[in-house]
C-alpha cells in the first residue's frame, strides 16, 4: 500500500511526512521512501511494489501514474493546504527568486490544480495549515487513524513534540553544519537551496516564517492584487478573507459603477 504525502508547497507537508513516516516506522508496518519526482513514480513503483506494508513517499504533483493506485485502491493520501498567498509568500523565501520568476513558472495554477486532484481522490486525508498548527498532537491522532494504527495520547503528545518548530530548527542547523563540512560534487548542478537531508527532508533553509497572513508583510500591493486575481473566488471559498487592496479596489469599481 502506497501512502502519498501531497500536501502544498510550504503547507508544513514535510511535517505530515515526517509524522507518517514515524508512525509507519514505530508500528513496524512499512517503509521510507523519502521524496521522489512524481513523473518517475513508474520507476519507484517497479522496484517497490511487491515489498509488504506501507510505502511512505512524499510528493507535490498527482501524475496520472499515482491517481492510478488511489483507483486500485491501493493507495492512501494526506494532503496538506494553506492560504496559497502564503504559499506564494514562503515559496518566493525559499526559492530566492523574484516575484516575476515564479509568477512566470505558473506556481499558482500548478498550487490550485494539484489542489483539485488531491482532495478530489477516494482515501485521501486532508488538513489544512491552521489546524496542524494549532493543535499538532491531533494531527498526529488523524494520521494514524487514517493509517489504521492504534495510538494513544501521550504518545501523540510526545511525537508532536519531537518535531516542534524548536526541534526542527535544530535538524536543519545540524543539516547545515554537515552540508557545510562536505565538499559537493561538482557535477552536481543543484543550487544550494535545493538540497536536502535524505532523513527528514529538510532544506537548509527550510523554515522561515510559520506565521499565518505574512503575504501582507512579504508581498507588495500590485502582487497581491495579481495573486487575488487568479485566487479570490478560492480564497473564498476556504474563508481566506481578500487584502484590503482588493477590497478598496472593488470598492471603487462598485462606487463607479453606481455613478
Amino acid at each position: 500500500m502506497w501512502v502519498f504525502c501531497g500536501g502544498m508547497f510550504r503547507s508544513a507537508s514535510t511535517l505530515q511526512f515526517q509524522i507518517t513516516t514515524r508512525l509507519v516506522k514505530d508500528a513496524g508496518v512499512g517503509e521510507q521512501i523519502g521524496w521522489i519526482d512524481a513523473y518517475r513514480f513508474a520507476e519507484i513503483q517497479r522496484t517497490h511494489t511487491h515489498k509488504p506494508g506501507f510505502k511512505v513517499v512524499k510528493v507535490h504533483v498527482c501524475t496520472e501514474s499515482i491517481q492510478a493506485e488511489f483507483l486500485q485502491d491501493n493507495a492512501l493520501g494526506i494532503y496538506i493546504f494553506r492560504d496559497v498567498r502564503d504559499v506564494f509568500s514562503s515559496y518566493l523565501k525559499q526559492r530566492q527568486k523574484s516575484f516575476q520568476f515564479i509568477w512566470n513558472e505558473g506556481f499558482l495554477e500548478t498550487c490550485l490544480n494539484n489542489y483539485k486532484i488531491w482532495t478530489t481522490l477516494p482515501n485521501t486525508l486532508v488538513s489544512t495549515y491552521q489546524r496542524v498548527m494549532d493543535n499538532p498532537p491531533e494531527e498526529v491522532l488523524r494520521i494514524a487513524h487514517h493509517l489504521n494504527l492504534d495510538i494513544n495520547l501521550e504518545e501523540c503528545q510526545q511525537i508532536a513534540d519531537d518535531y516542534s518548530l524548536e526541534s526542527q530548527q535544530q535538524r536543519i542547523e545540524c543539516f547545515r553544519k554537515q552540508l557545510l563540512q562536505t565538499p559537493l560534487n561538482p557535477n552536481d548542478h543543484r543550487e544550494i537551496v535545493d538540497y536536502h537531508d535524505e532523513e527528514t527532508l529538510l532544506h537548509m533553509n527550510h523554515i522561515d516564517s510559520a506565521k499565518r497572513g505574512r503575504w501582507r508583510e512579504d508581498l507588495l500591493p500590485e502582487e497581491v492584487a495579481l495573486i487575488e486575481e487568479k485566487v479570490i473566488e478560492w480564497c473564498n471559498q476556504h474563508s481566506y478573507n481578500p487584502s484590503l487592496f482588493l477590497q478598496k479596489s472593488n470598492a471603487l469599481l462598485s462606487t463607479s459603477v453606481e455613478l
